[in-house]
């Protein structure tokens, strides 16, 4: 890197000649007073430039012969990808992260279903099923037992006490909540009225009646 500094006989200051015999000697010590003055501002001036750029060269900063006005330099990262950007230390498009605005829109609508949050029909599969004998089983669990014993069920078999019964449900019916690629078909039953089917990419249904109550499980079409 080439930088610039001051040379020792920078301050070479002109000296006016001497006076010709026969002339003005006032008038020409005040030429020559004008001329050095000139000359040691236009050194000053000079010296002074140099000096900042040999400064910016020792102390790591561009020299006059590296600089280049940042506005003429190419866009070189219009041509790279969000991974590439990311490996450089920049970001992809969209929000902070490199996620894009489709990204978000996504994301809201899998934490939406219908008029219901997630959570909110997670918990309407919580409540206690009035058809439980004992008044121990969920909805959720009361549905994995009654399809989880049926031959040939895409659900699981119910193990355990009512309270692991419980769990299981609650984890399958999440787990339907919470797929991706789940489908959300609404429709008019004339036994539950308006109900809403979340399907999962797996097969497995859910059904639930107009208030978010969890009606039950659902078997894949045969």
């Amino acid at each position: 890197m080439e930088c610039v500094v001051a040379d020792n006989n920078a301050l070479a200051i002109p000296m006016p000649p001497p006076p010709i015999a026969g002339s003005n000697t006032g008038e020409t010590v005040n030429e020559a007073n004008q001329t050095i003055a000139s000359a040691v501002d236009k050194k000053l001036k000079e010296m002074g430039e140099s000096i900042d750029k040999a400064t910016q060269c020792s102390f790591g900063r561009v020299c006059s012969s590296d600089y280049v006005d940042g506005e003429n330099q190419p866009n070189i990262s219009k041509d790279l990808t969000d991974s590439e950007k990311a490996e450089l230390g920049g970001s992809g498009t969209g929000t902070p992260g490199g996620h894009d605005p489709e990204d978000e829109q996504n994301a809201r609508n899998n934490n939406h279903i219908g008029k219901w949050s997630v959570d909110e029909l997670s918990n309407g599969a919580k409540y206690t099923d009035p058809a439980s004998k004992k008044g121990d089983l969920t909805l959720a669990g009361r549905a994995l037992q009654k399809h989880g014993s049926r031959p040939g069920s895409i659900f699981p078999e119910a193990k355990g006490n009512p309270s692991a019964i419980n769990e299981q449900g609650q984890k399958i019916v999440d787990s339907i909540l919470n797929d991706p690629n789940k489908k959300v078909i609404q429709s008019n039953t004339g036994r539950y009225g308006q109900v809403t089917d979340v399907i999962s990419s797996s097969g497995r249904g859910l059904r639930y009646d107009a208030q978010g109550r969890l009606i039950g499980f659902l078997e894949p079409p045969k």
